[in-house]
């Protein structure tokens, strides 16, 4: 089990444009130091055995129950298509995300599948995610790594950076996360707590 604080922020294209310039290494990024850049296509099906958030909230149903297929874009001999099971537990505080995650490897989602359908789960929602992901180090506080995806599902363009340290206090994350958007000209204050869902059928 891990524990991840996220924070996501709407980007208008030009926004989106320098911050992609600067994971590909076009453009230098005062305070910040990104590595290990991979460009991935991310496909999330969500399962749940209710049919509303209210259903599930009252039986206690992990918040996502997610099958991610992922993969790996403009590298020539890239590996095959990997697939991953995740339950999440969602918790907002001052729209800064707080997550419970267990997530693993599977060889093959089609068991998961099968077992879905006895077992009476229906595929909820869907989306697809072109994300441009890269590791970060900041100035404000070199000891958090920040993992900073440029994403756009359904035409939604948003900088998402999470960090998963859970030795590190919370409320320290929380500092740090604040230092790293404003590292790239980004108001904090506009960070959206919604879910992909919800922000999909505004």
């Amino acid at each position: 089990m891990g524990r991840e604080i996220e924070v996501k922020i709407p980007l208008s294209d030009e926004q989106y444009d320098a911050v992609l310039a600067f994971i590909k290494g076009g453009k230098a990024q005062t305070g910040v130091t990104g590595r290990d850049v991979s460009h991935l296509l991310k496909t999330d099906a969500y399962f749940s055995r209710y049919d509303t958030d209210e259903e599930r909230k009252k039986n206690v149903e992990p918040k996502v129950i997610r099958i991610r297929t992922e993969q790996v874009l403009d590298v020539p001999d890239a590996p095959p298509k990997q697939a991953f099971f995740c339950l999440k537990y969602k918790k907002i505080e001052n729209d800064v995300e707080f997550n419970s995650e267990n997530e693993t490897a599977v060889e093959d989602e089609n068991p998961l599948l099968l077992f879905f359908s006895v077992a009476g789960y229906k595929k909820y929602f869907e989306k697809i995610k072109d994300s441009y992901s890269v590791y970060c180090t900041c100035d404000a506080d070199k000891q958090i790594e920040f993992h900073l995806e440029l994403v756009t599902v359904n035409g939604h363009k948003y900088f998402e950076v999470e960090v998963t340290q859970p030795e590190l206090d919370a409320d320290r994350v929380q500092k740090g996360l604040e230092a790293f958007v404003s590292a790239f000209g980004l108001d904090v204050s506009k960070k959206d707590s919604r879910s992909w869902m919800q922000i999909l059928a505004d």
